[in-house]
Formats: structure tokens, C-alpha cells, sequence
């Protein structure tokens, strides 16, 4: 009986574990940027926890937690960069229900090219990967 319990117990566990590696965490932020080259604004603020804050790519300063309510209130809208980017030198880490990826994007935003280093913050949360925090900084040779 004891064997047949522990048995059902790592069929139910061992999907809930698979889902955490950092391979699903890597196919996460690829659909992410899927979703940024098209343009996709639904998607990609589905892929963020509401608590999202970003440190944007142009150097600009961090933008906390109630940005895009701030936006609104405002009358504004944010428009993602025009990305033409591939990723490069790509991992990721798991520790417990948080993933720290990082990479560099190699490409154009808009009509500036460079390589911008990226550290991004994910949390497991309902199931699936939500990016809490991001941070781009071009990187100055």
C-alpha cells in the first residue's frame, strides 16, 4: 500500500517539477519574444506578473510596478522598440519557483543596433512562467 501511495505521489508531483526547469523557463521568454516581434501587446502582458518592473533597454530610468495604469491615466500607451534581435549565449537557472535568465539580444531596435546584455526575473505562479523583472543595458565596446 505504501508503495502504490508513493507511486501515485510522483506521477502527480513529477509534472508540477518538469514544468519548473529551466528548459520550459527558456521556451517561455523565446514565446515572449515571439510575441514582441509581432508585435503581440495582449501576449506579452500576459507573460508579466502585474508587479512588472523593467529597467528599459534605452537607459532610461526604472519603471515600477502601476506604470501602464499611469500611462492610461494619462492618456498615454506604451509601444514596445521594433525588434529585429536574436538570442545569444542563452541560460537560464531555476531556484525553487524563481528563474534568473540571462542573454544578450544581437540586432536593431528600431533603427539602433547594438548587443544589449539582458537579466530577467521569472516566478512560477498558476502553473506557468511570469516575468516579474527585466533589465536591458546596451552593451558599450
Amino acid at each position: 500500500m505504501k508503495t502504490l501511495l508513493l507511486s501515485v505521489a510522483l506521477i502527480l508531483v513529477a509534472p508540477l517539477s518538469f514544468s519548473q526547469t529551466s528548459e520550459s523557463l527558456k521556451k517561455r521568454i523565446q514565446e515572449h519574444y515571439m510575441a514582441i516581434h509581432a508585435g503581440d501587446m495582449d501576449a506579452i502582458e500576459s507573460h508579466h506578473l502585474q508587479e512588472f518592473s523593467i529597467f528599459p533597454g534605452n537607459g532610461s530610468a526604472l519603471w515600477e510596478s502601476g506604470w501602464k495604469e499611469t500611462l492610461e491615466k494619462m492618456g498615454a500607451s506604451i509601444e514596445y522598440p521594433k525588434p529585429n534581435v536574436v538570442m545569444k549565449h542563452f541560460s537560464a537557472q531555476i531556484y525553487n519557483n524563481v528563474g534568473i535568465a540571462t542573454f544578450y539580444l544581437d540586432g536593431s531596435y528600431n533603427d539602433e543596433q547594438g548587443l544589449w546584455r539582458v537579466t530577467a526575473v521569472w516566478v512560477w505562479t498558476n502553473e506557468t512562467w511570469k516575468e516579474a523583472h527585466h533589465h536591458e543595458s546596451k552593451l558599450k565596446y
